[in-house]
């Protein structure tokens, strides 16, 4: 009998972990689909919804993968300036998944998000198991943690509050943005989750051995979560154990030495990468009262009632640790770049509330689960709606669609900042600016305006020779040789063009050997 109960158990939480990962699949997926396959007319989808520069810097990566590259280098850099030094396990598989599916990267994203949202569930359901939520609290608890919020989608539905001071819609503080929007944020915080379950719910040599793969991996993925993973896990001993044997306690995060040196080498070491440390302009402590107060207060529910057991007693300990550590950086805000360490906080508080509310009967979990989900219904009807910044205008696409048959590696482009932007995700060619995080992005956003604005036409040419542009996209039609914009002895020819009239772009490119350069590719 205790045998047929324990498998019992088991079927139970993977029944949940499936039926989770379904609804969040149907109900992502549902939108992406109808957005790839009935964009508004004129207009292409950008292939994802949120952070879209950030989604094509990363795309930048993918495509060096594709091509078999595992040391990655910064596109958004001159190919002179860049150097391959990256390595990002993510991104590599991507690109590999990529390539197998016909050079697809959103639809590999896509794939890698089912299998990151899947790691995700799973762990959630762990951790909620560890911090005592019964089996009969499982479900609607998961469902707490995985669609719950603050009130940011309120404020945004019902006042004239801007977006970005909504969190709940702007920074992915609870799983479900991310989920809905960035695979890189669910990889991230899924890997944080498992690696500090292994750190302190595996026992002996075994949870040092795992929680150092993960952590490693995790570092290979998502940096910033590697320093949550130190600082919680040491915060959490810290609670535990008494001062004399914190040193002791701390011994297997040694282990993450390696991979922490190399990121603090790519972050602070390699020019290249210094874009790694800036971060969005952080949002006022005040913002974050809507946004993770109701959370919050869910969470205090774990300090009331009996006493936990030991295992539930060391999981409360590490989920209040990862809250204080995102509450200190919300207090502190130490940096811009620290409101990257925020992504998922949201999970320990709200795997601390379901614990709280497991000492009443499941439907309380359940109306609290409802209650705050607000977030991610609003953050849907968002989606559902026709907006100009993930429903681009087809040429644009269509542009960088075309340099990925026209551009080489060590080719750099000039071109509009939304078509150089999707170029260097589905091309292979840097660009002079791409992406904020472009070294001297406002210079070099002020010049190229001045290039396609109040420039001579031999200005222009010298500034492209200066720089070593090899394709540069123009508006309208400029002819096979833009004589107009160049001068007449400049050496650029057009190698494609897309579109018709004023919307109509002409991609011009300098001669090199090799066949079948120069095609008038009509798209």
């Amino acid at each position: 009998m205790l045998g047929a109960h324990v498998s019992i158990r088991r079927v139970t939480h993977r029944r949940a972990v499936l039926l989770l990962w379904l609804l969040l699949m149907a109900w992502t997926s549902a939108l992406y689909l109808r957005a790839a396959l009935q964009p508004p007319p004129g207009r292409a989808f950008a292939g994802t919804f949120h952070w879209i520069d950030d989604f094509y810097n990363y795309a930048s990566y993918v495509q060096q993968a594709e091509d078999g590259a595992f040391l990655l280098r910064n596109k958004l850099l001159p190919p002179a300036e860049s150097r391959p030094e990256l390595v990002n396990l993510e991104w590599w598989v991507v690109g590999r998944m990529s390539r197998l599916l016909g050079y697809r990267p959103f639809l590999a994203y896509r794939l890698f998000a089912l299998v990151a949202t899947l790691a995700l569930v799973a762990g959630v359901e762990r951790w909620l198991r560890r911090a005592g939520v019964p089996d009969t609290h499982r479900l609607p608890a998961m469902v707490l943690v995985l669609l719950g919020g603050g009130r940011g989608g309120q404020l945004f539905k019902f006042t004239d509050l801007p977006v970005f001071r909504c969190l709940d819609l702007a920074v992915a503080v609870f799983p479900f943005l991310g989920i809905l929007a960035n695979p890189h944020f669910t990889a991230g915080t899924a890997l944080l989750v498992w690696a500090l379950w292994a750190f302190s719910a595996v026992p002996g040599r075994r949870g040092v051995a795992l929680g150092t793969i993960l952590g490693t991996t995790l570092g290979l993925v998502r940096p910033y979560d590697l320093a949550l993973l130190g600082a919680i896990r040491a915060l959490g001993l810290a609670a535990l154990e008494p001062p004399r044997r914190w040193v002791r306690a701390w011994a297997p995060l040694l282990g993450l030495v390696p991979v922490l040196a190399y990121d603090l080498w790519l972050f602070f070491g390699s020019g290249q990468f210094a874009s790694f440390r800036q971060g969005s302009t952080f949002p006022p402590w005040v913002d974050f009262v809507p946004a993770l107060g109701p959370a919050v207060a869910l969470a205090l529910f774990s300090l009331r009632g009996t006493a936990p057991e030991p295992a539930a007693r060391s999981a409360r300990a590490h989920l209040w640790a990862w809250a204080a550590v995102a509450g200190a950086i919300v207090v502190a805000r130490p940096g811009a770049v620290s409101l990257q360490m925020l992504v998922g906080a949201g999970v320990p508080l709200l795997v601390l509330g379901a614990a709280g509310l497991a000492r009443f009967p499941p439907a309380r979990t359940a109306v609290f689960a409802l209650a705050l989900s607000s977030s991610a219904v609003v953050a849907t009807r968002v989606l559902l709606s026709d907006d100009p910044h993930w429903f681009v205008p087809r040429e644009r696409m269509a542009a960088a669609l075309a340099l990925r048959d026209l551009c080489a590696p060590g080719d750099l482009l000039l071109g509009p900042p939304d078509v150089a932007q999707f170029a260097i995700g589905l091309s292979r060619c840097h660009a002079l600016f791409a992406h904020p995080a472009t070294p001297d992005y406002e210079a070099r956003l002020s010049e190229a305006r001045a290039f396609y604005g109040a420039w001579s036409p031999g200005e222009r040419s010298a500034w492209l020779d200066q720089h070593g542009v090899t394709h540069l996209v123009l508006p309208g039609d400029a002819g096979e040789t833009p004589a107009g914009w160049l001068g007449a002895d400049t050496p650029f020819r057009r190698a494609a063009r897309v579109g018709t009239g004023a919307a109509g772009l002409g991609i011009y490119a300098r001669p090199r050997r090799g066949p079948g350069f120069g095609a008038n590719v009509q798209r």
